[in-house]
């Protein structure tokens, strides 16, 4: 497995990343088309700290406008790179930065006006670590690419001369491939210490969602949400991602015994509550989401023990929350995700013939021309996501939030830490505020994170002043 090199700009060098195209070994003796940053496929690891403002110039010498949106990072409306700030072919968008947050894993990738599905998928993604003064004491695995691992998961399908395939056979599920890459390739290795291992893991899938375990069932550690750490380590033995989350998880790999990272299904799990209660649900969509049922091995690990280790026990707080209790007084927002049944018509159809978009929220398809919401800036809310068919990932830009509950449950202690991107089975409540202003030029977006949703219309643009 290859690891994304480092663009290190925690002593605020200035950041270009340029899109372009090329060849990438994806599968084993095949060289296929791809499009990525500053390289063939996908892009680097981008590293800043808190306090910080970066130079950064994103170039584009494709042949399509591409706007590029950095998730996950709390910044105004106007350098959120949302669908309003395409950059035209042969173009670029150079500004400055503000890091104003705690550390975090966040990413980069398009989010182009109908687009952002195919464009993820040929291979424009990277992920974002910021830094902060916490994370620096914390005694956790830190040496990049060595025992502090970004992994980025996602599914790809083929044709039969290795060419990337974006044809989708049900555009409710959206993209869903039959191969996995991890960090662009397929069947990945990677070798690790004997002792504590960091991954930061990406679910940069445009429709899948994954369930991941090890397979010998082994226990680890998840330390971290998308917009920080927990405020202490939660022990687990699998973890469902949707597309768009992070997590942070530490595995003790000091036994020096390979492991298998797989997604799918967990024998062990039959017997747990809420596994059955997810069950249920599912069984009367007559569907697992996203195909979470599917069984993929995703990366093999590898002890090598002349790499350095860490095998000091983790420390027991990792952060301080400050989880308000939600008021009366509050404004209340209500947000209903709905699919209308087109599946005969094809993603590239409905827009190339002008025919009504298929998806929405509180009934209305995405418009440019239309502000949905209008927030005030530094005031807490709430907001309650309802869907009524199928499984969504919620994505907010502009903003961490905590989720209060999920499916009319109290959140579990593993993801009691910021958010910035939910799974809606049935529906999930946030507590959310906007520190930055998003204007009606360029407003902040809420979508579904399955991009073919998005691009079909599952998404709303909101100002905050």
């Amino acid at each position: 497995m290859p690891i994304p090199p480092l663009l290190d700009s925690t002593d605020e060098r200035p950041i270009e990343l340029t899109m372009g195209r090329g060849q990438v070994e994806l599968l084993p003796g095949i060289m296929t088309p791809t499009t990525g940053f500053n390289g063939p496929n996908l892009g680097p690891t981008v590293r800043v700290r808190d306090g910080q403002n970066i130079p950064i110039t994103y170039r584009n010498t494709l042949s399509e406008a591409v706007a590029i949106h950095g998730h996950g990072l709390h910044v105004p409306g106007e350098l959120d790179g949302g669908p309003q700030r395409a950059i035209e072919p042969d173009s670029s968008w150079s500004f400055e930065l503000p890091i104003r947050q705690q550390a975090s894993t966040s990413w980069y990738h398009p989010h182009t006006h109908h687009k952002t599905g195919p464009q993820t998928f040929k291979g424009l993604a990277g992920m974002i670590i910021i830094d902060d003064e916490n994370s620096d004491a914390l005694p956790l695995p830190k040496t990049y690419g060595v025992d502090d691992i970004p992994v980025i998961i996602q599914d790809r399908k083929f044709d039969d001369q290795g060419r990337l395939d974006y044809s989708i056979e049900d555009v409710e599920d959206g993209m869903l491939g039959d191969t996995i890459t991890a960090n662009g390739i397929a069947n990945a290795t990677h070798r690790v210490p004997a002792g504590l291992v960091r991954l930061r893991l990406l679910n940069g899938a445009n429709a899948r969602y994954f369930r991941f375990h090890f397979s010998d069932n082994r226990e680890f550690l998840k330390i971290a949400t998308d917009g920080g750490f927990l405020e202490e380590p939660v022990p687990i033995r699998e973890l469902v991602m949707s597309p768009g989350e992070r997590n942070e998880v530490v595995v003790d790999f000091s036994d020096g015994n390979p492991a298998m990272l797989v997604s799918g299904p967990r024998a062990q799990a039959v017997n747990d509550e809420r596994r059955r209660d997810e069950g249920e649900r599912n069984r009367r969509r007559n569907r697992e989401p996203g195909g979470l049922g599917d069984m993929f091995e995703v990366l093999q690990f590898t002890v090598d023990p002349g790499l350095p280790a860490i095998r000091e026990s983790l420390p027991r707080q990792l952060n301080s929350i400050n989880r308000p209790t939600a008021q009366r007084n509050w404004p209340v927002r209500r947000f209903d995700l709905f699919m209308r049944d087109n599946r005969r018509r094809g993603v590239l159809g409905a827009f190339q013939n002008n025919i009504e978009m298929s998806m929405g929220i509180n009934r209305q398809s995405m418009d440019m021309r239309v502000i949905n919401e209008r927030v005030r800036l530094g005031e807490r809310e709430r907001w309650v996501i309802n869907s009524f068919d199928g499984s969504h990932p919620f994505h907010v830009h502009g903003c961490s939030f905590l989720v209060v509950s999920q499916n009319e449950r109290p959140v579990a202690a593993e993801d009691a830490g910021w958010k910035d991107t939910v799974r809606v089975d049935d529906s999930a409540e946030l507590i959310v505020r906007f520190d930055h202003k998003a204007t009606d030029e360029f407003p902040y977006m809420y979508h579904c994170h399955i991009l073919e949703h998005e691009d079909r219309g599952m998404m709303g643009q909101f100002t905050v002043s």
